[in-house]
């Protein structure tokens, strides 16, 4: 139980740590696509600890994987005209070349397709692969259109 209760403050802080720390951005836009990069990213970083860092919990690995194309399929146009302006590290090349943009996204899309497939067998090696696979499509994008 006081583990359970730990967890859940240790969730609270956090979250109120992070909506704190990104407060001060008002361009609606940026917040939500901001909020669901977070999102993918704690997707992708738990199924790390699961497949490379030993983390018992391959049963949770479909979770993850269908969390990762959620978030893709509830991006909507978290780039319209004028969502440059705040913080943000998207280029400038994001709204330029929209087709490239396009291209990345479905890239992306089936590749967490493919990962949520391959997480509902029982083989890591597939599971591992479509994993790599979906780190690369998320890289290409960032390489694109992603300030360091």
């Amino acid at each position: 139980m006081k583990k359970i209760v730990f967890a859940m403050v240790l969730a609270s802080v956090t979250t109120v740590g992070a909506w704190s720390a990104s407060a001060e951005e008002t361009n609606p836009a940026i917040v939500h696509r901001q909020g669901i990069y977070k999102i993918m990213a704690g997707h992708m970083t738990a199924m790390k600890s699961i497949l490379f860092l030993g983390f018992a919990a391959p049963a949770d690995l479909n979770f993850h994987a269908q969390g990762v194309l959620s978030a893709f399929e509830h991006m909507g146009n978290s780039y319209p005209p004028g969502s440059d302006k705040g913080e943000t590290k998207a280029k400038p090349e994001i709204w330029t070349q929209p087709d490239k943009v396009k291209q990345r996204a479905t890239d992306a899309v089936t590749a967490a397709k493919a990962l949520v497939a391959a997480t509902t067998g029982t083989d890591k090696g597939a599971t591992v692969a479509a994993f790599k696979t979906m780190g690369e499509k998320c890289k290409a994008c960032h390489d694109d259109f992603r300030k360091e």
